[in-house]
């Protein structure tokens, strides 16, 4: 297997945190849909959050509940509903501000789309616990492989980055992807269960914001650990600047635009590729 150079995986800028969109620019648009990402792209998200599910046919697809009653016209167990059936529901129009059909992604589709855009991180969340167990790693791994982004020369040239709260998960996901990075979610419930990047597989440790104002200290500590830090969800000016004073590499935000103008840096992109 081939080492990486870094166990690093820095924000592409200097001087702030890097700015990833979580579930795409999710308070105006749909969570985890198309518009909801190529929107976030032209405000210029550095990064892209996703959640990951698998079907009853084990297709990997973007929701974040284990059930569609929140963001679709008809409740469905994920687990228990074929991509057929998943694809035709609305997932759309609850949204308050945006109201408008659209459909579920699947994570295949998802990383098409992004091939525009090589420049941008793509944050990848497995959801536990799940039926299917470790398979939805198996299949992220395999989608991963398709596109080629399961390899490259270090954790810091790597466009995919795993991320999940389960332990197993994250250490399934380093055996099989070692090229590609992975972030340990942590809540206020299980801050202490922060192992060393050589102990758990982790190259970034992945911090809620009530935990990071209540312990702001454990940026320092991680990173005295080998660890760089990921931060969710970040939408509030003041807590956007404090983790850009602590030091946090990456903070997940629903509002990228506003991040990047608290933030400073970062002009939106001109225009969304043609089909997009």
């Amino acid at each position: 297997m081939t080492v990486p150079a870094t166990t690093h995986l820095p924000s592409p800028v200097s001087t702030r945190c890097g700015v990833v969109a979580h579930r795409g620019a999710s308070a105006e648009f749909p969570e985890l849909t198309r518009v909801a990402y190529l929107q976030a792209l032209e405000q210029g998200a550095e990064g892209l959050e996703v959640d990951v599910r698998l079907t009853s046919d084990g297709v990997p697809v973007l929701l974040h509940d284990a059930s569609t009653a929140r963001v679709a016209d008809k409740n469905l167990l994920v687990h228990a509903s074929t991509l057929e059936q998943v694809s035709a529901l609305d997932v759309g129009s609850w949204h308050p501000v945006h109201r408008a059909p659209e459909h579920v992604l699947t994570l295949r589709a998802f990383l098409a789309m992004a091939e525009a855009y090589p420049q941008v991180r793509l944050f990848l969340e497995t959801k536990h616990p799940v039926p299917s167990g470790g398979r939805v790693e198996t299949a992220l791994r395999d989608e991963l492989r398709y596109f080629g982004l399961d390899r490259s020369g270090s954790f810091a040239d790597s466009r995919a980055v795993m991320m999940s709260f389960s332990v197993a998960a994250v250490r399934r996901f380093r055996t099989l992807a070692p090229d590609v990075p992975t972030v340990q979610l942590r809540g206020r419930r299980n801050v202490f269960k922060s192992w060393p990047a050589e102990g758990c597989g982790a190259q970034l440790m992945g911090a809620g914001i009530g935990l990071l104002r209540t312990r702001p200290w454990l940026v320092e500590y991680w990173r005295s650990r080998g660890l760089s830090t990921y931060c969710w969800t970040v939408d509030d000016p003041a807590d956007l600047l404090l983790c850009r004073d602590l030091g946090v590499d990456w903070v997940g935000t629903n509002v990228p635009s506003r991040a990047l103008a608290v933030l400073g840096g970062g002009a939106p992109r001109s225009k969304v590729p043609a089909g997009g």
